[in-house]
């Protein structure tokens, strides 16, 4: 049997600014009576029959606190976020499997309770246990953010498809373009071909025609290669960019590198010190780092000057022979 309460008994469970309707076996709630005791800003309505809220349970904007605990209620209603003056919020021990996204906006929410409700894996994560104030409070601040960024995802997705389609309206204007101005060279030509019956022989319009389709077929290809040809050399350009850019911060880099190396071999009683410095305070192992990096560029140093010792020694075998032989050479002709 329904439970229907009058503004009378409405009236009777109201002490200061609390309304207790908990208990009451409510299968709807009395949003009309409730909205005409405006003092009412504590609302209890746990404990009762309540599958749903109505649309219009949003009117009650005075209520601050709100106790809708062990009932039946499956899901807020979308418009819920409009009850922006809402502080505390109990939903524990409901059906509830989805929240609405406007809860977003509930900005003074500071008080949230959760548990014992099917909620998916991701909002019961974000969620938390609950299971104390500082729990309820955390719940209350992430469940907001949360909504507020799934919003704002699906408004970026919206936007995305609606890019999506007017990019596709305008290539299909062109083409539409395309085709108006075939249909209009073909009855040109039409027109032209009626034109030349009329004053020449039949063997002359067949030629005329013959021009005109040529000529179009030159165009189109001609206009293709170039399109072509620009997007080719757009892309070669950014290409060339892109690896003059990459080829820049390495040189760059290096320079930086071998300068502060060997700025700090000049000066390294003050360099250790900086280092010790900045080591301790940023925690990182910034005195290995040099020295690996010192120990590094010595050896290629080392292993460069090798080489070019080498070539050198090559160059001078290679000098000294053909001096040699070329002195032979002389000699045998003298």
């Amino acid at each position: 049997m329904t439970v229907k309460l009058k503004l009378k008994d409405v009236k009777d469970k109201l002490k200061e600014d609390a309304l207790d309707l908990s208990l009451c076996d409510l299968e709807e709630v009395p949003v009309r009576e409730i909205a005409s005791l405006r003092k009412a800003t504590n609302v209890n309505l746990s404990t009762n029959l309540l599958i749903s809220l109505p649309a219009t349970f949003v009117i009650l904007k005075q209520i601050v606190k709100l106790d809708l605990s062990r009932n039946m209620l499956v899901e807020l209603p979308d418009n819920f976020g409009e009850m922006t003056q809402l502080k505390h919020l109990d939903l524990y021990a409901n059906k509830i499997s989805r929240l609405p996204l406007s809860l977003s906006e509930l900005k003074n929410l500071r008080w949230l309770d959760l548990k014992e409700n099917p909620l998916t894996e991701a909002v019961a994560s974000v969620a938390g246990p609950c299971s104390n104030m500082r729990e309820c409070q955390a719940c209350a601040r992430n469940i907001v953010t949360y909504l507020s960024n799934v919003k704002l995802v699906i408004k970026e997705e919206k936007l995305r498809r609606l890019n999506n389609v007017t990019g596709d309206a305008d290539k299909e204007m062109p083409s539409t373009k395309k085709e108006n101005k075939k249909k209009k060279r073909k009855k040109d030509v039409e027109r032209e071909k009626m034109n030349g019956n009329k004053t020449n022989s039949p063997t002359q319009s067949e030629g005329c025609l013959q021009d005109n389709s040529d000529s179009v077929r030159l165009t189109g290809s001609s206009n293709n290669a170039s399109t072509h040809k620009s997007y080719k050399s757009t892309s070669t350009g950014l290409c060339r960019s892109f690896t003059c850019v990459i080829v820049w911060f390495f040189v760059i880099s290096s320079l930086l590198t071998i300068a502060i190396v060997m700025l700090s071999w000049r000066y390294e009683q003050q360099t250790d010190t900086f280092l010790q410095n900045a080591q301790t305070l940023s925690g990182l192992p910034l005195k290995n780092y040099h020295r690996q990096t010192t120990d590094y560029l010595q050896r290629i140093i080392k292993s460069a000057t090798e080489q070019i010792k080498s070539i050198i020694d090559v160059a001078n075998d290679f000098y000294r022979k053909q001096f040699e032989s070329g002195t032979s050479k002389e000699e045998k002709e003298l």
